[in-house]
């Protein structure tokens, strides 16, 4: 149902993106147990180098698989029915992994052969990144699973974010100067709205 998830969660993200915005697009990106998920971090998508031709074509493709409406509302049925059935949720999953497939071929037609494998060696560094930041952290994370939820769910956030960070590390090293430029660029323009997004709290 993860898959799933995740395709319900992106056409919200589209309506706040512009025509050729893609910040948080999917694209190839994976991770492990997550087969179709964002940028790893805020601006990667720049790294590619992506044609305006190309993110047209990006946003068209999202919109006629992912965002599709009849696979909006099935997901949204089963999720929100507690009594759905094994047959509906079975029927949802099978609609979501299908139309996963067909977001995935038409994104690797869309990409260069080389922006292609640059996605794949990133989603590899990634990986790699992401444990050796587990293995660093496994004997206090094993010392606190069964008697602290709170400090584990604390480490867990402190391997993510060292993951994180050893990733960035090293695709500054990947990276040619102007795609590690636009990656940079990208994310300061990606703080920046977030930053402007925020809701102050009236007293």
């Amino acid at each position: 149902m993860f898959a799933l998830c995740t395709a319900l969660a992106l056409p919200a993200l589209a309506q706040k993106q512009k025509s050729t915005d893609l910040s948080g697009f999917p694209l190839l990106w994976s991770a492990k147990k997550t087969p179709l998920t964002g940028p790893f971090i805020p601006g990667l998508n720049a790294s590619l180098l992506l044609s305006n031709a190309q993110k047209e074509k990006l946003i068209a493709a999202r919109e006629e698989t992912l965002s599709n409406e009849k696979l909006q509302k099935l997901g949204a049925g089963v999720k929100l029915n507690p009594n759905a059935s094994d047959v509906e949720r079975e029927a949802a999953r099978k609609a979501s992994d299908e139309v996963r497939d067909q977001f995935k071929t038409r994104v690797e037609n869309i990409l260069t052969a080389e922006q292609c494998k640059l996605v794949e060696r990133l989603n590899a560094v990634f990986e790699e990144s992401l444990t050796a930041a587990q293995e660093a952290y496994r004997g206090q994370l094993e010392q606190v699973v069964k008697t602290d939820k709170a400090k584990m769910e604390e480490l867990r956030q402190e391997v993510r974010e060292k993951g994180l960070a050893n990733f960035k590390g090293r695709l500054e090293g990947m990276l040619s100067k102007e795609q590690w430029s636009a990656l940079t660029k990208a994310a300061e323009a990606e703080s920046a709205v977030g930053k402007n997004s925020v809701k102050v709290k009236k007293p």
